[in-house]
């Protein structure tokens, strides 16, 4: 398959009666109305294959339908295409058997569409007008039974200043409240050019990077609901150091958003890894004794076998005691096989002697040219030496010298988290938190495979004349082989810029730039204000951990998670003080929230970290950059304030579907529900339920009308007639709009028409058909329209409808 361009849309659809529903690729309408209540198809399978090659993706889908029931369902399968896809060719199998499809129009498929929500009264298929369409038969699903169907398509993926992205429908959590019971997508990236960045802003994504040209990306999950659409975005560089920027600026007098993704190549030869200095320090007290034990053992003998020749080390060992393996640095390439024995023999006894341990580790002369990075390792707080927090702290930071960095693991539930945290504050590292159910081996040996090889240290980020403010990480960690790093922030000034990268290779200086544009507007990477505010808060209540508590940080926490929807210790529960009088906190007080600390700050390392977002569907919901929340039962913007005036539209109306025509990315916020409250631009809008009273000219006048009076001129005569001579009717309906009209006893003379639109003010209703012009019917009151017009015979009418 070449040049084919396909994007999936996910949904199956049961009609029963209406309709129920589960999520798919594709729609399946079912032929068959059913009386006893029939359970939705359950999605027990969703197994997503991509082949990307030069910008060409392939994508196999595999999936698995369960059928609960006791009966047999059947249906159509829908398969939406987005407007700009140009389908060549594409392979559809059920059970293992190719399917005939059938390409529909896009105006086809909208009027199916439109169709299908206006009968299920479920705006959950909005995301998907105005797309193509394929259709097929779908055999039938037997009771109990499973039906398997798989799909092949391709697409050639837009490259945006050596950006690509790949985007998958994964979406189920709003047709179905059951979880998928197994979910997987994988990637295999081939590219001609060297792989840089490689990032998912919606799921948190194993990486594997064969060599420079080559990654195989995966994400899996079993009985988990799906909550967003699959995105990964990958940049191809032939530059050393690759740097991509993503925008989001909704109006020039608001500040942007913007990420900054920095990706250094991947093939770097030995002579351009820069040459280390190690210090390993490991607890060996009582507590450690066991399993903790001999998984850290097994992790430093990795370390040992897997450092540069050219580096050099130290390993110290402690409890109440402090074993040093050499009393200086010590060459890699001399001391392997000892360091190695001498791992072999700790053993666990003893009390913890932090304090000693530390500064023995840091005792060592610095050398300037080498980065030094020391990895601590703990389970508990210090029994033994000086055990006061602050004087260790500072001990330790005038025995740093060489600005050595400290990344601190903290094993079990029983560490001083808060001597950890600032440990690795204050040093310029990082810390990682491993319960007792996770495995200490697989922590420490992931993060020694990244910091083994670092390319560029002592980073700086000059952006040239915009102004920005509010980045995140303040500090900018080492850049790794294989690794990269995301700079989120906002920015004020608009315009092009050159960005520069300075950092040390080898003690010396190097620069690298890349030129990039800061717009006025731009609509897309919505899923950024979100990003940047989660890294925010991530921040704040790190400051809050690291410094105490006081009102001013809390009150940003709190405001900025209820605007962006983001889940803190302070607001992990979202609920708004209108509903419940009160808002409902996760903490009770601050010493709470300080116990229990390793699990709460391992939480507080996923909100830093991550990139994928996390929701409560039951209080809020995260659409693009907006948030919503359940108000007295509508979804409502974050950003609309209640005695903000807002323009009403009836669901399903004709007036409703014209909005989401002029503005079709409005479709996302009213697919949420039938009641919802969003703000767009200048103007809020109140989705009403089909029941509500009219409340615009549109909705007054749809119904069906039935011919009261009739005047006809014929030259200078003119006559009134009325029925049995003459009758009519007319429909005004949210699908459009038909009228006809007989005249003469024996029906000889018949006049009329039919269109997709109408549309109403509140002076007149003006139809617009096929067959005749537009024709405009004055109201006489709510219940009654009186129109003119002239007769292809030269016949002048003038007519009285009343609404039945």
């Amino acid at each position: 398959m070449k040049n084919l361009t396909a994007y999936t849309a996910s949904l199956i659809l049961f009609c029963l009666a209406f309709s129920q529903f589960v999520q798919a690729q594709g729609i399946v309408v079912t032929h068959r109305p059913s009386t006893p209540q029939v359970e939705p198809l359950t999605l027990e399978r969703h197994h997503v294959s991509v082949s990307i090659d030069n910008q060409l993706a392939v994508t196999k889908i595999d999936q698995v339908f369960a059928n609960p029931n006791d009966r047999q369902l059947e249906g159509t399968y829908f398969f939406p295409l987005a407007d700009d896809v140009a389908v060549s060719d594409f392979v559809l199998y059920i059970d293992g058997e190719p399917v005939t499809a059938e390409l529909l129009r896009k105006d086809e498929a909208r009027h199916i569409y439109e169709g299908i929500v206006r009968a299920s009264q479920d705006p959950a298929l909005l995301e998907y007008i105005g797309r193509g369409m394929f259709q097929a038969r779908v055999f039938p699903i037997p009771p109990k039974g499973e039906r398997r169907i798989q799909l092949e398509y391709a697409q050639i993926l837009k490259v945006n200043a050596e950006l690509a992205k790949y985007t998958y429908p994964l979406r189920t959590e709003k047709f179905t409240p059951h979880p998928v019971g197994s979910v997987a997508v994988s990637l295999e990236i081939e590219s001609p050019h060297p792989l840089k960045t490689i990032y998912s802003p919606s799921h948190d994504i194993a990486i594997h990077r064969k060599h420079a040209r080559h990654a195989s990306v995966s994400y899996e999950g079993a009985n988990v609901p799906a909550h967003r659409d699959f995105v990964c975005y990958y940049s191809v560089s032939d530059k050393d150091v690759s740097m991509n920027l993503l925008t989001h600026r909704t109006t020039p007098d608001a500040a942007g958003y913007f990420l900054l993704l920095i990706s250094p190549k991947y093939d770097v030869k030995k002579t351009d890894i820069l040459e280390k200095d190690f210090i390993f320090v490991l607890d060996r007290s009582s507590s450690m004794a066991g399993t903790k034990i001999e998984q850290a053992k097994k992790a430093l003998r990795f370390c040992m076998r897997n450092l540069n020749d050219g580096d050099r080390f130290n390993l110290i060992s402690f409890n109440a005691d402090v074993e040093p393996f050499s009393e200086k640095l010590v060459p890699v390439k001399d001391k392997r096989q000892t360091a190695l024995a001498f791992i072999s023999r700790i053993d666990a006894l003893g009390h913890t002697n932090i304090n000693d341990a530390l500064l023995t580790a840091l005792a060592a002369e610095p050398d300037a040219a080498r980065p030094r990075i020391l990895i601590f390792l703990t389970d508990g707080e210090p029994t033994i030496g000086e055990r006061e927090p602050v004087r260790i702290l500072k001990n330790i930071s005038e025995a740093n010298r060489g600005q050595a960095r400290i990344f601190v693991f903290g094993v079990g539930n029983d560490v001083n988290v808060q001597l950890l945290d600032k440990i690795a504050e204050q040093n310029g590292g990082t810390r990682q938190y491993v319960s007792p159910q996770e495995n200490l081996e697989i922590a420490i040996t992931s993060f020694f495979t990244k910091v083994n090889e670092p390319v560029l240290a002592n980073l700086a980020l000059d952006m040239g004349h915009i102004q920005t403010k509010s980045l995140y990480p303040q500090r900018l960690p080492d850049l790794f082989r294989g690794s990269q790093l995301t700079v989120l922030g906002r920015y004020e000034t608009a315009g092009d810029t050159l960005l520069k990268l300075i950092g040390d290779i080898g003690g010396e200086k190097q620069e690298f730039s890349n030129s990039a544009q800061f717009p006025e507007n731009q609509a897309d990477y919505g899923f950024l204000p979100r990003l940047w505010a989660q890294r925010k808060v991530a921040y704040l209540v790190d400051e809050v951990r690291l410094n105490g508590e006081n009102e001013e940080l809390v009150n940003e926490i709190v405001r900025l998670s209820e605007k962006y929807g983001i889940m803190s210790p302070y607001t992990s529960f979202l609920v708004t003080e209108e509903e419940t009088g009160t808002r409902t906190n996760w903490r009770g007080t601050y010493t709470e929230f300080l116990q229990e600390a390793p699990e709460k700050s391992a939480a507080l390392q996923a909100l830093q970290l991550s990139t994928a977002e996390t929701e409560n569907a039951d209080s809020v919901k995260r659409i693009r950059n907006k948030t919503f929340y359940p108000r007295e039962g509508v979804w409502t913007d974050s950003k609309h304030d209640a005695e903000t005036e807002t323009e009403k539209i009836i669901f399903g109306s004709n007036a409703y579907f014209d909005l989401i025509a002029a503005e079709p990315e409005l479709s996302q916020y009213l697919a949420i529900g039938k009641q919802v409250i969003f703000c767009h631009k200048d103007t809020c809008y109140e989705i009403l339920p089909m029941d509500s009273p009219p409340t615009t000219a549109m909705e007054k006048a749809a119904g069906t009308y039935t011919l009261v009076s009739l005047g006809a001129q014929v030259g200078e005569e003119s006559a009134m007639l009325f029925p049995p001579e003459v009758s009519g009717s007319l429909s005004l309906q949210p699908g459009g709009v038909s009228w006809q009209m007989t005249m003469g006893i024996s029906g000889e003379d018949s006049i009329g028409g039919s269109g997709p639109s109408w549309d109403a003010d509140d002076d007149a209703v003006h139809l617009h058909v096929f067959d005749l012009p537009t024709r405009t019917f004055k109201w006489t009151d709510t219940n009654q329209l009186y129109g003119e017009f002239v007769t292809p015979t030269g016949i002048s009418i003038s007519t009285t409808w009343e609404k039945q």
